[in-house]
């Protein structure tokens, strides 16, 4: 095994990481390619990767100096690497992220999409998506979706004309989230960070404002998002 070509994670790289035991875990269990799999010598519950590598075939390495290289600020004593896989969008109710810049945010976004049984996401963006930043973030629930990136919000809507656009934003045509039609199937489109607003053309969407007291200027996008996808999918 060439350990050399495994270098802190690169945009460009074909592979990346999970750090971390938890999101190396839901990793294996998954159909992603997992390549090999690193452990520290202090890390102590090593039966349970152990067994599920070995019912894999995916081998396993026991190199310090290796898991030294490659983690970051947090102490990780257990390192997957895996074949970046993109999978396609199925037909069906969707999340849609316009410009995502957080890694951490993309993340936890995703883990609750999971969480609330929204499988399908789609971003407009050349974000990363496996960052291992953004896997850590995820808790490795990335593993479980399928994630498609678009070039253009265009795109996306020829892709999926089926679906009822709700766009997160206030403008003078935005109604409340409590007051809310919901038709199927739709997508919840978030814009980034930075804006309260989305920076494209939303003609046939539905623009949606979460109330507010007057005490904050906005809620982060993660909450944001939590809380739109809790209301539809009551519905």
């Amino acid at each position: 095994m060439d350990f050399t070509k495994y270098k802190k994670y690169k945009k460009e790289f074909d592979f990346s990481y999970t750090l971390g035991a938890f999101p190396t875990i839901e990793l294996l269990n998954s159909s992603f390619d997992v390549i090999c799999v690193f452990i520290h010598s202090k890390y102590e519950n090593k039966e349970k990767i152990e067994k599920i590598c070995k019912e894999k075939n995916v081998e396993i390495f026991y190199n310090d100096k290796i898991i030294n290289k490659l983690q970051t600020k947090e102490s990780n004593l257990v390192i997957g690497v895996f074949k970046k896989n993109f999978l396609k969008l199925k037909h069906a109710n969707h999340i849609l992220l316009f410009e995502p810049r957080d890694k951490g945010n993309l993340g936890t976004i995703l883990r609750t999409s999971l969480g609330l049984g929204f499988k399908n996401v789609a971003i407009i963006s050349s974000c990363d998506l496996f960052d291992p930043k953004t896997i850590r973030a995820s808790m490795g629930a990335v593993f479980k979706m399928n994630v498609e990136i678009f070039k253009s919000f265009d795109d996306y809507k020829k892709a999926f004309k089926e679906n009822k656009i709700y766009a997160f934003t206030l403008n003078e045509n935005s109604i409340s989230l409590s007051k809310v039609k919901i038709q199927t199937p739709f997508t919840l489109m978030f814009g980034n960070e930075s804006h309260g607003f989305l920076n494209c053309n939303l003609e046939k969407t539905c623009s949606v404002f979460i109330e507010q007291t007057k005490d904050i200027d906005s809620l982060n996008l993660p909450i944001a998002a939590a809380i739109a996808m809790y209301k539809f999918k009551e519905n």
